[in-house]
C-alpha cells in the first residue's frame, strides 16, 4: 500500500509504528515538523500536494488539522485518490461541507470518515433518525485545552458547530457524532476542564425510540495532549481491514 499524510505530528507518527507501507509521502507546511518525523521514520518522501496527482498512491490520510483540511480538502479530492480524514470538524463549516460533497458526488473515489476518539458509531448511525436527544459530555486536562485553573470547571455548553469553532484542535468528536445523525445542532456539547484527570474522557448519552444508550470512553493522550492514542490508532484499524472482503459493523 502506498500512502500520502497530510500532517507530519504525532498521528503521522502513531500510524508509522503501527503499519508497514509500500511508499510513504508526507507533506506538512512546517517543513521543520517533516524534518523530526524523518529522523524516526528515514523511509518518508516530502511530496507537495500539487505532485500529488502524478503518484500511485492508493490513499490519502489527512492527520493534520481542521483548518488543513479547510484549505486542502478540495484540492485533495481533485487528486483523485481515496482519502481518509481525521480532521472531522471541519465539515462542521456548511460551505465547505457543501462544496466538499457536491465535488466528491462528481468522483470515482471514497472518503473515509474515521470515529477517532470514540466508538459507537455503527449503533448511532443505525438509530439517527430515531434518536431524541444525543449529548457528549467531553472531560479534558486544562493544558490540552489551552487554559489555566485549578479547579474542575465547565468551560462550554452548546451545539457541535459551536463546539468545534470555539476549540478547533479538541472537539473533532462532536462533528463525527453530528455527521453520523446528519444533524449538527441536535449534538449538544458539554466540555469540562478538570486538573485532577490524566486520561481525556468522552460520555455520550442518548436517549431515542429504540432506547437509551450511554457510551464512555476514557484514553490515554497522546504526545500531543489535544489529541487521544486513539484517534489515529482508528485510521490504523481502517487501513488494517479496508480490504478486507469479511466486513463487520458499518
Amino acid at each position: 500500500m502506498k500512502v500520502f499524510l497530510l500532517g507530519a505530528g504525532n498521528s503521522a507518527k502513531i500510524i508509522l509504528d503501527e503499519l508497514n507501507f509500500e511508499k510513504v509521502y508526507v507533506y506538512d507546511k512546517n517543513f521543520k515538523q517533516f524534518e523530526k518525523l524523518k529522523e524516526i521514520h528515514n523511509e518518508i518522501e516530502y511530496l507537495d500536494i500539487k505532485n500529488l496527482e502524478t503518484t500511485d498512491v492508493d490513499y490519502i490520510i489527512e492527520v493534520a488539522s481542521v483548518e488543513a483540511l479547510k484549505n486542502y480538502g478540495l484540492k485533495l479530492l481533485d487528486m483523485n485518490k481515496n482519502l481518509i480524514v481525521l480532521s472531522t470538524g471541519a465539515f462542521a463549516d456548511k460551505i465547505f461541507r457543501y462544496n466538499f460533497v457536491k465535488k466528491l458526488n462528481n468522483k470515482n473515489i471514497n472518503v473515509y470518515v474515521v470515529s477517532g476518539a470514540i466508538g459507537g458509531i455503527d449503533l448511532i448511525r443505525t438509530i439517527s433518525d430515531k434518536i431524541n436527544t444525543i449529548t457528549l459530555i467531553t472531560r479534558k486536562t486544562p493544558k490540552s485545552l489551552g487554559i489555566d485553573i485549578k479547579k474542575e470547571k465547565i468551560i462550554f455548553e452548546g451545539n457541535s458547530i459551536e463546539a468545534i469553532e470555539r476549540f478547533p484542535k479538541n472537539i473533532n468528536v462532536a462533528v463525527t457524532l453530528a455527521l453520523a445523525i446528519k444533524n449538527f445542532e441536535k449534538v449538544k456539547v458539554k466540555i469540562i476542564a478538570d486538573p485532577f484527570i490524566e486520561r481525556n474522557v468522552h460520555s455520550i448519552e442518548i436517549k431515542s425510540k429504540v432506547g437509551n444508550y450511554t457510551f464512555k470512553f476514557e484514553n490515554y493522550p497522546s504526545k500531543n495532549p489535544k489529541t487521544s492514542y486513539l484517534a489515529p490508532l482508528s485510521i490504523v484499524g481502517l487501513l488494517k481491514n479496508i480490504h478486507s472482503k469479511f466486513k463487520i459493523g458499518g
